[in-house]
């Protein structure tokens, strides 16, 4: 009954954006717009004041003043003047469906996943503005990631500007304290990984005489496990072979990486309960000193770090996250960004108008401008130390700043001025950008398969699901097989289809 409302749900909200859609078109005067495609050759019109710009975007924590003195600098320094409504980031997407289907959407408008159906179905019906032809006339915006911009392209053409993030950020964050005390060096390869994690589960890493520590923890999603089957050659999300796409866990590779895990999982070197926990969970095995080891995003190690330090004086992190497989050093390489800015046809209504806009987000990747959203206000949210900006206070600036006014930056969050950092935010910040060269791109995300749409959500859990029974010896390599042709008679073939279709379209062009 439940998942007959849900769907019943989906389906009415679906319908509620295309009504909206169709209303927003007929609201769009003929003469008013040019056709999606057309970049024109008029100039934008002389101002004769600031932008009125309305902005609808996420926070995750209050809503700064309308009045604060940050934004007061961003209206001066842009010409604007800013009229943001802030949705907490917990109901963002609900609310972005409803202010679809309401057709009152503002000027610029967040998007958090723009392949989405509804969104998607917005798109082709032509509710958004295609930017693509208009971004080599910024300074900012034409300097953005080429491949990144394919990646949230829609039919081949552009509608919005992606907010950008680093492409291969994860890795390994261990605790290089209990390293040395088991006398071992930082791994390279994935036989020293092993026998890392073997240590720190059985040489009492923390020296306390019990046997109370594990080597890697994880959560029920398995976030370490695309690292991990990156480590062994798979491919990221999807692969080209043979003329096709075809999806990873149909890869040697993919199958290698379960074994790995499930070696690990039988000789109790991973969290024996990981399928029942949450992220938090994950990150509280290591903050309590019960795991050695996670793989995630490098950012995090900070954190790690500063609870550990609390708790247990002498706790050390560090980085790894190169590690070299069958294929060589790979590193899993993510889509490059988080949400993108998309502008209504129904809001801005003339070419002027929009690269007016367009430019309000260019001058936000100025450098001052990302210094002032990057570190705030020089006297109250820092202050300089040996020449480099220092927080007086970080969370008074994530409390005015960093939650809020920060999700309006389409640049890297590090594109900032370097400040005062510490050696293990230097080191993972330069691997960071070396990781680059190494990264496995998903040949997929610049493609949409309405299959994949539409059925994701009930083709993922097939996989998962197998893939954990699998790791707790629940299910062995004839039922990976079935499971594997479960998904493809569920709507699997008609994906694979859908995405090679597109992939060799492309390829021709």
């Amino acid at each position: 009954m439940n998942r007959r409302n849900g769907i019943k749900k989906a389906g009415i909200a679906t319908m509620g954006i295309m009504v909206g859609a169709a209303a927003l078109l007929a609201g769009c005067g003929s003469g008013q717009t040019p056709a999606a495609g057309t970049a024109g050759s008029s100039a934008p019109t002389e101002n004769k004041g600031p932008l009125k710009l309305s902005i609808m975007t996420l926070m995750y924590s209050e809503p700064p003043k309308a009045d604060s003195e940050a934004q007061k600098r961003i209206e001066e320094y842009t010409n604007t003047k800013l009229d943001i409504s802030w949705v907490p980031n917990s109901s963002y997407k609900e609310k972005v469906n409803v202010t679809i289907a309401s057709g009152e959407l503002p000027k610029a408008l967040l998007v958090q996943n723009n392949k989405d159906s509804n969104i998607l179905a917005a798109v082709r019906s032509g509710v958004f503005w295609e930017v693509g032809p208009y971004l080599k006339d910024y300074p900012n915006l034409s300097k953005m990631n080429k491949s990144v911009f394919d990646n949230i392209s829609v039919d081949g053409k552009i509608y919005g500007v992606f907010r950008a993030r680093d492409l291969a950020p994860n890795g390994i964050i261990f605790r290089s304290d209990w390293l040395k005390n088991v006398g071992l060096s930082e791994p390279k390869t994935i036989d020293e990984l092993y026998n890392v994690l073997k240590a720190f589960t059985l040489n009492d890493p923390d020296k306390n005489g019990k046997a109370d520590t594990v080597g890697l923890t994880d959560e029920k999603t398995m976030d370490g496990f695309g690292v991990v089957a990156s480590y062994m050659g798979a491919p990221n999300g999807w692969e080209a072979k043979d003329g096709k796409l075809s999806p990873d866990f149909m890869s040697p590779a993919y199958f290698e990486a379960m074994k790995f895990y499930k070696k690990l999982y039988d000789e109790k070197l991973i969290k024996q309960d990981f399928p029942v926990l949450n992220n938090q969970q994950k990150k509280d095995d290591m903050n309590q000193g019960k795991s050695g080891a996670v793989i995630s995003s490098m950012l995090d190690a900070p954190n790690y770090q500063a609870s550990l330090t609390k708790s247990f004086p002498g706790a050390d992190v560090d980085v790894v996250s190169r590690i070299k497989g069958p294929a060589g050093e790979r590193s899993p390489g993510g889509q490059g960004y988080n949400s993108v800015f998309m502008f209504p046809k129904s809001s801005v209504k003339s070419e002027a108008e929009l690269k007016q806009i367009l430019g309000f987000f260019d001058k936000l990747s100025d450098q001052k401008m990302l210094d002032l959203l990057g570190w705030g206000i020089e006297g109250r949210h820092y202050k300089m130390e040996d020449n480099k900006p220092a927080f007086i206070d970080q969370k008074l600036f994530d409390t005015e700043i960093g939650s809020s006014l920060l999700q309006l930056q389409v640049a890297k969050y590090s594109a900032k001025t370097t400040g005062k950092e510490t050696p293990l935010m230097e080191k993972y910040g330069k691997m960071i950008i070396e990781n680059e060269s190494i990264a496995v791109n998903n040949p997929t995300n610049p493609l949409v398969s309405d299959t994949q749409t539409t059925k994701g959500n009930e083709l993922k859990p097939i996989i998962d699901d197998a893939r954990t029974k699998f790791v707790l010896g629940k299910l062995d390599e004839a039922g990976w097989k079935q499971a594997i042709e479960q998904w493809k008679k569920a709507g699997g073939d008609k994906v694979i289809e859908e995405y090679s279709a597109q992939y060799a379209k492309i390829g021709k062009k």
